[in-house]
């Protein structure tokens, strides 16, 4: 079973949870748990991202987290990312040094859905994208979270939870995609990741922007082992990286038998 999953405590998670259980047929099948098909949707109290462990008791295959997105530079946006933190710092949610597992392939179907929708329902100002891996939970099961939203205290558009709502079956529903790949560099809305996976060129697992670099040889390792799809592939955003940093990433790949590409 995949799982869609949506949280009380986020108003925007609630809506997409609301439109899924209206418009596709989900029925239920216990408390807070309901079904259609392979694709479960589950509707937890606490705030999805302080939530460790998430989806450990009904182990499925994939977890799909609805979610809200604030912006400060007050930017609409529909988003999808990994998660997890490459620091010590925790900031909201997971645990220090520890990435969630992720599914590239997912990844990639959900950015190709939010395009896709975003086109259909007429949000041709809202920014769609990539984000790289951050916050939590915690948890051993492949998650990725689905978001939509823009400035603070702004209420959700119903069109852009639609098209997250769209993500998140798609996501549950897609099989393959492009070589699967884990990204190294540039800003936190990981621009060039996000043109080459709308380009079909590749499909992303985790992401460490600059701003968490350096990274040691145990994240680095969590971030291929840690990506389902098993990538042998790190694709460098090399002017998003200082100097010292491409070195370090460089060396770390030739031990571990990593091939890379310069974008």
């Amino acid at each position: 079973m995949k799982l869609i999953v949506v949280s009380k405590a986020d108003p925007t998670s609630m809506l997409v949870g609301r439109l899924l259980l209206e418009e596709y047929d989900f029925k239920p099948i216990g408390n807070d748990l309901y079904a259609r098909g392979g694709i479960g949707l589950r509707v937890i109290r606490e705030k999805h991202v302080h939530a460790n462990g998430l989806g450990e008791d009904l182990k499925p295959e994939l977890q799909v987290v609805a979610s809200s997105h604030r912006s400060e530079a007050g930017v609409r946006a529909l988003l999808t990312h990994p998660v997890g933190n490459w620091g010590d710092e925790v900031l909201v949610g997971g645990l220090p040094r520890t990435l969630s597992p992720t599914s590239a392939i997912a990844l990639y179907g959900a950015l190709q859905a939010l395009r896709d929708a975003a086109s259909s329902l007429g949000l041709n100002e809202w920014s769609i994208g990539l984000e790289v891996t951050h916050h939590g939970p915690a948890t051993s099961i492949p998650t990725i979270f689905i978001e939509a939203g823009g400035p603070s205290g702004e209420a959700p558009d119903q069109k852009a939870v639609e098209a997250v709502a769209r993500a998140c079956m798609a996501a549950c529903e897609i099989c393959s995609g492009p070589p699967p790949a884990v990204g190294f560099g540039g800003g936190h809305y990981a621009p060039s990741f996000t043109r080459l996976a709308l380009a079909e060129e590749y499909s992303f697992g985790h992401m460490c922007p600059k701003y968490a670099m350096p990274v040691d040889r145990a994240l680095i390792e969590q971030a291929f082992e840690k990506t389902v799809e098993r990538p042998r592939l790190a694709i460098i955003d090399w002017k998003g990286l200082r100097g010292q940093d491409r070195e370090l990433l460089l060396l770390i790949f030739r031990d571990l038998g990593v091939e890379w590409v310069k974008v």
